[in-house]
């Protein structure tokens, strides 16, 4: 039986069906990123909210966005008696103030009190900031959010706070790994760190609110290290837009909150998974080792002529795996008691068919000294032919059991396998002389420890059975080489193929001669080879030629 693979086996299958614990983690980083996203809805909610409460601020101070007009110097005087002065309705008209000594001062003034001093000075001119503007603005402002007004020229009418706080940012890059900022990604608008760029972003979005477009953007630096939420509403006063509220807001709190928390679940998948995973592994490879010393157990316990060894160890565990070792062990035990029956059978009916055989060749004996006729003389010849070749068979069978207890017994010693396998050879060309059979050797020194009778014997039943199936004309090659630690004898013949399924070819009382040459073969003289080669410690093998012409037996046995 050939081993499985890993990737085969169950183990590979308990490894491939535990990847699905993966989906805990997976499901841990469904639920961040869905929580990234609740969490930026409620900061958009939360920032829209605030940038309507500063425009109805602003929208409810209507001279708030406006400067009166300073009145032009006049140095002319006139005067001139009045005797009925009379009160006439006078009208006062506002408008944005042209830049002067005084609004450029207040300008200077205020870049050095800006919160953001960068996004200040890098509006120029445009920055025309209003104290009471900036007041109103500073009130209540998140610590990471800056608020602009932008009035209906384009001037940024008031500034304050500013988002990128040193230690928010800081802290922000310690705690969030990349991992974390590719989780908790969007889509948003890239705009590099360059503060013109974040101006013109906010001049822009202000060009839409001054038109009645509330608008909600986000921007993400290129680095991708802070996103900034964006939002503009118009400010009213009465039916006009005097002004435009952009409220911009880093994320750093949020997505710092939906780190901590992306850490803590993603802890905890990870956590689980590798549990379970071990856990299952475990169980995998445990229940694979049990298999795999089952599937031992089951090679061991039958050879490769289907004999039973007898020693299956049941297991004691009491699942499905230890039934079925039970099971098995309970079955070759069986098979063990059969293969023992059949192995004594052929003694036990050589035993048994002595007696009969004696009566009937003594009852033959007594008929050949009767008087008998032609016709009875050869009823009697026939009967005679038939008594002698049971007794052959009774022989064969008793050969086996003979040949057991003289191994038990045997004294073993050393000598020359060479000299034994050529004089063994010279003595079957005069047994056949109608049958050429030719011996090569090769390397050496041929000293063996063993029975030499025994191997005599081998070696007859493997040339006996070459005669047998040799094709006429054809010679038996008998050939033996030594290698390292063993000597290889093979013994080769032209004619009938074995058949593909062949593995009970060394098995007891198990012939595959075919025709009316089978009734005077048990099968017997093969089995008596293999008991021989396995008593030195080797094995016999028979196999067809590389090119299909004939047979090759194929003993191995051991030099030492």
């Amino acid at each position: 039986m050939t081993d499985v693979s890993f990737f085969q086996g169950v183990r590979a299958r308990f490894i491939g069906a535990s990847l699905l614990l993966l989906l805990i983690p997976l499901s841990g980083f469904v639920f961040v990123r869905e929580l990234a996203t609740y969490l930026r809805l409620g900061q958009e909610q939360v920032t829209v909210a605030t940038a309507k409460l500063v425009a109805a601020s602003l929208s409810d101070r209507p001279g708030l966005l406006l400067r009166r007009r300073d009145p032009p110097l006049d140095t002319a005087r006139l005067s001139m008696p009045i005797d009925n002065a009379t009160e006439s309705p006078l009208t006062a008209t506002a408008e944005p103030p042209p830049p002067g000594p005084d609004l450029e001062r207040e300008r200077i003034l205020a870049l050095f009190g800006a919160s953001d001093a960068n996004i200040a000075s890098s509006l120029g001119a445009q920055y025309v900031p209003d104290a009471s503007v900036e007041r109103i603005l500073n009130q209540g402002i998140a610590s990471d959010a800056r608020v602009w007004v932008v009035d209906l020229a384009g001037n940024v009418r008031g500034l304050a706070g500013a988002i990128y706080a040193d230690k928010a940012q800081s802290e922000y890059a310690k705690s969030l790994s990349a991992a974390m900022r590719w989780l908790l990604a969007t889509k948003m608008n890239s705009v590099s760190n360059d503060v013109v760029d974040s101006r013109d972003a906010v001049l822009a979005q202000s060009e839409r609110a001054l038109l009645g477009q509330p608008n909600v953007e986000w921007r993400t630096q290129r680095d991708q290290r802070l996103a900034i939420l964006s939002v503009a509403e118009p400010v009213w006063q009465g039916d006009s837009i005097v002004a435009a509220v952009i409220v911009e807001q880093g994320d750093s709190s949020q997505r710092a909150l939906a780190n901590r928390a992306a850490q803590s679940v993603i802890l905890v998948s990870i956590l689980v998974f590798v549990a379970a995973f071990s856990v299952l592994l475990w169980f995998a490879f445990g229940l694979s080792r049990r298999i795999m010393r089952l599937q031992k157990q089951a090679n061991a316990a039958v050879d490769g002529q289907g004999r039973a060894s007898g020693t299956f160890q049941a297991a004691t565990e009491r699942d499905e795996i230890g039934s079925l070792s039970r099971t098995l062990a309970a079955m070759v035990s069986r098979q063990a008691s059969y293969n023992q029956y059949l192995e004594q059978l052929a003694a036990r009916l050589s035993h048994e068919l002595r007696t009969p055989v004696a009566v009937v060749r003594s009852s033959l004996d007594n008929l050949r000294a009767a008087k008998l006729t032609d016709e009875d003389l050869t009823y009697l010849a026939r009967a005679d032919e038939g008594v002698t070749r049971l007794s052959i068979l009774i022989s064969r069978m008793a050969e086996a059991t003979q040949l057991e207890r003289m191994l038990q017994g045997a004294d073993q010693e050393k000598f020359d396998l060479r000299q034994l396998v050529e004089g063994c050879v010279a003595g079957y060309r005069l047994a056949f002389p109608a049958q050429p059979i030719d011996f090569s050797a090769a390397g050496g020194p041929w000293q063996m420890h063993g029975v030499p009778d025994a191997v005599a014997q081998m070696l007859d039943k493997l040339v006996q059975n070459a005669v047998d199936f040799a094709a006429e004309g054809t010679a038996i090659e008998v050939t033996l080489s030594a290698h390292a630690n063993r000597f290889n004898l093979t013994v080769s013949n032209a004619g009938p193929l074995l058949p593909k399924d062949a593995t009970s070819l060394f098995a007891s009382m198990v012939s595959f001669r075919q025709g009316a040459d089978a009734s005077n073969h048990l099968g017997l003289g093969l089995y008596i080879a293999k008991l021989i080669a396995e008593f030195h410690g080797g094995s016999i093998r028979g196999d067809n030629r590389a090119d299909h012409s004939g047979v090759v037996m194929q003993v191995m046995l051991p030099s030492q």
